[in-house]
């Protein structure tokens, strides 16, 4: 018999897909990777010789035709993998009973019935995975008694669990039912006839109670790979799969993230010599771990997320010398790393990180050759990083952040020439940041916040391209920031609570931004305009604690993306920009660090370990929130706390206060209806409280205290029903206040103390007995409070200047007092009188100002 095959991956013209007809006797045809659409199928339904026919990813869109393909009797083999298919999966008219294997994954099937399939009575593999069928599976799929293969994976079945199926699918030896909806109770029982079941893929069903725990005897089976994530695992035992104990031939177990509780007995890793993969990352597992005595060919070793105790155990090193994967992080082990881990050469990804371990920094870069990630965050360890520890060339990721290392460092660290992320922070770390780092040209993210280093911000920062996220916050450098700024990539920089000073850095208008914090440093001079056309990225801006002074420019309002400005704590003046309402309309622009790569799922065994490990890692959010130090401190609800991580992509905040801005608030700040957070407190605002502010439905936290705001309070302000922080407290205001009604019934006196003509609750003072101001006393009032500030401002000098004076001549009092008795008397009254009139003096004064402290 003649075998023609036919492999076409040019680009194919389908107007000449008529030709196909003429060659009739092909059996074999890859169309792959082309583009075509459904037009084509008729024609190819006429190579009546046809055995196996591929057309992945080859753009074919249009309702999925089954009924064309099965008049092809002959076929063995449909791959319809990667297209743009959608629809149902048709209804036949007649048995396809040739079809042995069909793949449609990767296409946009998205049907409710999947009995068409139930007419492929000999189809041994079946692949529909990553579509969006919503459907039940048919109880006609017990027939397909041949089947060995099925996926259904990544779908949006809501249903429960078809349990039933399996009993008569005694050939099923790969089943993956993954990242569905499925619900109900299914027990392992239920493949009791499946002998030839290998895989069986469960995670990602959260409603989907699996029992393992009814089994009279051993299943018939032996897995060699089992995946239950996010699953309900024995829901009343919550215990690790006792079954899993007789499954010898077992390579992979991911029993991740099912709140599994109990120790990790010693039987999941003894007599098992094929398990290379055990990951139970994400449980409630306690005690201490124990490692069977006899070594194993375990690569992948997981129980981070735990609760874990104890000390690494001592065998570790020699128990796993495959190990080439190690993360026991965020448990609460205590103690130190064990000398034996020096046996773990092929190790590439360890992390220790997130928990109470000790002792001196230990030379595992210099034992461990191949590391790739080193994780120690987060621990207790001491010591200096010397430069005999630093001899390592494979070494991309080191995080050592809070800890308790101390010294210089080292300019060793210049000689890792793979180093992407480095975290040093939040440790006790002095000196100079190291010239040399320049020369690590990989490097993208550089983390020495919360130390003490000093000295100026080295120029050859300016030759870092690579760098895309800097934190130098919390140290001691100062000096102005280098004029040479060319990092090409730099996105989130902060500076802050340093002591660095200068103008507004002009070298900042190079770089594209998203985040920047220069907060709590000595920058002076006027906020330049230039902020709203060089930095179009920003989504983050921190200015405060500085002495910038002047008026804010109009230019700011170009800044589309802003969802987070602190100004606050400045020497600001001028009015708030009209048109500030015109930022934050895009605020959904979220950081993207740009060597995130796509996850891998699944039971894979062709994956490399460094592909793996790169998956993992770089599509963690944990860790991308460790590496990437983007966070801000930001005062919402009268506190500053720290943000960092997701919940950034939801935080929005203006803060202006603690400045001299003067005139209105602008009107159509009601617009800025994402705010979450508005401060405007400590400033010379005058005019009346827009009733357009109601509008801002999501705020949290409203200031508007010690200002000059004059008229009612808008009533309509009672529709902010997220409302927990607000204050009006020392200003003008008369009339009513909002009353107790919806989350005013919150906030007590002080959110409105200060205003004299302020009446109702919960206020003590009856609106009733108050007569109405006239707007001529309304504006006298108004300059009184001004005139009581200034004159509060000239008692302060005044004070100091006589606590002064006092302090000079008190000793040359008493010398006085020492000698003529007669005085003595009068000289304690009159300190009497004097005593209690500063003391109403300050009493005063603290009543009328507020320190923006």
């Amino acid at each position: 018999m003649m075998w023609i095959c036919l492999y076409l991956t040019l680009y194919f013209d389908v107007v000449a897909s008529g030709a196909l007809a003429r060659l009739s006797k092909i059996e074999n045809l890859d169309l792959s990777y082309n583009y075509f659409d459904t037009s084509i199928v008729p024609n190819l339904a006429l190579l009546s010789s046809l055995k196996t026919l591929i057309l992945s990813g080859s753009k074919m869109k249009g309702r999925l035709s089954l009924e064309e393909f099965s008049k092809l009797d002959k076929l063995e083999l449909l791959d319809l993998r990667m297209n743009e298919l959608y629809g149902d999966i048709p209804l036949m008219s007649n048995e396809w009973i040739s079809l042995e294997g069909l793949s449609i994954k990767y296409n946009q099937l998205n049907g409710t019935s999947l009995e068409g399939l139930c007419m492929m009575k000999n189809l041994e593999e079946l692949d529909i995975s990553f579509n969006n069928l919503n459907s039940d599976i048919p109880d006609c799929f017990r027939y397909l008694s041949s089947l060995n293969y099925f996926d259904i994976s990544h779908n949006q079945l809501e249903t429960r669990f078809p349990s039933s199926i399996f009993e008569n699918l005694t050939r099923l030896e790969f089943a993956a039912f993954s990242d569905n909806n499925f619900n109900g109770v299914l027990s392992v029982s239920s493949f009791a006839n499946n002998a030839e079941l290998k895989l069986l893929d469960l995670s990602n069903n959260y409603q989907l109670e699996l029992e393992t725990e009814d089994l009279v005897s051993p299943p018939l089976f032996q897995l060699e790979g089992i995946a239950l994530t996010n699953c309900i695992v024995n829901k009343v035992s919550q215990s690790i799969p006792t079954f899993l104990s007789s499954q010898y031939m077992i390579e992979y177990i991911d029993l991740s993230s099912n709140n599994l509780k109990g120790n990790i007995p010693l039987w999941l890793l003894e007599n098992k010599t094929n398990l290379t993969n055990l990951n139970l990352r994400d449980n409630s597992l306690t005690g201490s771990l124990i490692l069977p005595s006899q070594s194993t060919n375990l690569k992948l070793f997981d129980v981070s997320n735990n609760k874990l105790t104890g000390e690494i155990p001592l065998s570790i090193g020699t128990v796993f010398p495959n190990l080439w994967y190690l993360n026991m992080s965020n448990n609460l082990l205590q103690g130190v790393i064990p000398p034996s881990v020096k046996n773990l050469s092929d190790l590439e990804y360890f992390d220790l990180s997130d928990n109470n371990l000790s002792g001196q920094f230990s030379n595992l870069l210099k034992e461990l050759p191949n590391l790739y990630i080193l994780d120690l965050s987060m621990n207790q360890f001491q010591g200096t990083l010397t430069p005999n520890n630093m001899t390592q060339f494979s070494l991309s990721c080191f995080l050592v952040n809070n800890n308790q290392l101390s010294g210089e460092i080292p300019t060793s660290l210049c000689d890792i020439p793979m180093l992407s992320f480095l975290d040093i922070s939040e440790n006790h770390f002095f000196g100079n940041l190291p010239s040399c780092i320049a020369d690590i040209l990989q490097l993208s993210v550089l983390n020495a916040a919360g130390n003490n280093l000093e000295g100026n911000l080295p120029n050859e920062l300016c030759h870092m391209n690579q760098l895309e996220s800097m934190d130098l916050s919390k140290n001691h450098f100062f000096g102005q920031v280098p004029s040479c700024f060319n990092m090409t990539h730099l996105e989130y920089l902060n500076l802050k609570d340093n002591e660095l000073t200068g103008p507004f850095p002009n070298a900042l208008s190079n770089l594209p931004l998203v985040t920047l914090d220069l907060g709590n440093n000595h920058f002076f001079g006027h906020i330049p305009s230039w902020i709203g056309t060089t930095l179009k990225l920003l989504k983050i801006l921190s200015l405060k604690g500085n002495h910038f002074d002047g008026p804010i420019s109009m230019q700011i309002c170009n800044l589309r993306f802003l969802h987070i400005l602190d100004i606050s704590h400045n020497n600001l003046s001028g009015h708030i920009p009209s048109c500030l309402h015109n930022i934050g309309h895009n605020s959904n622009l979220n950081y993207q660090f740009t060597r995130t790569t796509q996850p891998q799922g699944g039971y894979n065994t062709e994956l490399f370990p460094r592909d793996y490990i790169t998956n993992v890692f770089f599509n963690s959010p944990e860790k991308l929130q460790a590496i990437i130090p983007e966070y801000i401190e930001f005062a919402t609800k009268q506190r500053s706390d720290s943000f960092r991580g997701n919940i950034l992509k939801n935080l929005s905040g203006l803060d202006l206060s603690c400045n001299q801005f003067t005139g209105m608030i602008p009107e159509n700040m009601g617009q800025m209806t994402w705010l979450q957070a508005l401060n405007l407190s400590n400033n010379r605002l005058t005019g009346p409280i827009p009733a357009t502010l109601s509008s801002l439905r999501e705020i949290e936290s409203l200031d508007l205290s010690y200002n000059m705001l004059v008229g009612r309070i808008p009533p309509q302000l009672a529709e902010l029903n997220y409302l927990e922080v607000f204050s009006v407290a020392y200003n003008n205001l008369s009339g009513p206040t909002i009353g107790l009604v919806a989350q005013f019934s919150t906030f007590n006196e002080s959110s409105y103390e200060g205003n004299p003509y302020l009446c109702g609750p919960p206020l003590k003072k009856n609106c009733t007995s108050m007569t109405p101001s006239s707007p001529k006393q309304q504006g006298q009032l108004t300059n009184d409070i001004h005139d009581d500030k200034e004159e509060a401002k000239d008692r302060l000098i005044l004070f100091a200047s006589i606590a002064l004076g006092f302090i000079s001549g008190f000793w040359g009092l008493m010398a006085l007092l020492f000698f003529k008795r007669n005085l003595r008397y009068s000289f304690f009254l009159a300190m009497d009188g004097y005593t209690e009139e500063a003391l109403d003096m300050v009493k005063s004064l603290l009543s009328k100002m507020k320190s923006c402290w």
